[in-house]
């Protein structure tokens, strides 16, 4: 891998397809009840929860390469189309945040979650069906299914497992590269879910609600971050912990995945 973000890591899921859009990894999450919360945790208390539809996840959160090429696609990041009533500033509009270690296999950092959803708008257009940022309970089940436990791969926790504070790298790094970590309960383990990135989700920190038809994307409430960064503590690395941050901000430890519907076509961007 170069510094300047070229590939030479061909994984599937990490780079570009041959038409230059995002080549995204999906793995299906079927229906069904999942474990969510744990009695720690106030705002996140246990309980067993359904999701009533299948859907699917990506394999990694979108990397670096994958977000440039929305950057620098003719109809991708400028286009006011992607930004249609987002609360989102001009200023904010007009540039996109500078990625702090370019490279391609890289989650993508300094992402906004209003930059986020104009990706998943991007990426909708040029797919044909409904791509969006997850909600925290979509995420949740995808991280920890029936299990209960505190992390995606287990009950306990590994320092090895996952890129956060005591793993001693001090930035993010290549994704997918602690398959140890990976959660382990679908078609394909999903990497990623504890450590390297805090995920942006869907939902609103202080209101979740689980219908996205209802989510409110024209509000400027802060929003559900969920996984964990490079930089955090044990505790924020877990698949409980519910963190937030406010749409507008482009830390070095926020990036995202997305999800799907490949049934749904695309509804405009109430649901996005």
């Amino acid at each position: 891998l170069l510094p300047d973000g070229a590939m030479l890591d061909n994984r599937l899921g990490v780079g570009l397809r041959a038409d230059g859009l995002p080549d995204i990894d999906w793995v299906t999450i079927p229906a069904g009840a999942f474990t969510m919360g744990h009695e720690a945790e106030n705002d996140n208390p246990p309980r067993i929860l359904t999701i009533g539809y299948d859907f699917q996840i990506t394999h990694y959160p979108v990397t670096h390469a994958q977000f440039q090429a929305f950057i620098d696609a003719a109809d991708g990041f400028t286009n006011p189309t992607w930004w249609e009533g987002l609360a989102a500033s001009e200023e904010h509009k007009a540039q996109p945040g500078d990625q702090a270690f370019k490279y391609g296999n890289h989650p993508r950092e300094r992402v906004s979650w209003y930059d986020a959803v104009a990706f998943c708008r991007w990426l909708s257009a040029h797919l044909g069906y409904d791509v969006r940022l997850p909600t925290e309970f979509e995420w949740e089940k995808v991280a920890r299914a029936h299990t209960g436990w505190m992390y995606p791969y287990g009950a306990e926790f590994y320092t090895m497992k996952g890129n956060m504070n005591l793993t001693g790298i001090g930035q993010t790094s290549a994704v997918g590269i602690f398959p140890a970590g990976d959660a382990p309960h679908w078609s394909k383990p999903i990497s990623d879910l504890s450590g390297n990135v805090w995920e942006w989700c869907l939902t609103d920190y202080r209101n979740p609600i689980g219908d996205t038809e209802k989510e409110d994307m024209t509000s400027d409430s802060v929003r559900v971050l969920r996984g964990g960064p490079w930089s955090d503590l044990r505790e924020n690395v877990r698949a409980v912990y519910r963190g937030y941050g406010d749409p507008t901000v482009r830390s070095n430890n926020f990036g995202f995945r997305v999800v799907c519907l490949v049934s749904s076509p695309i509804k405009g961007f109430a649901g996005h």
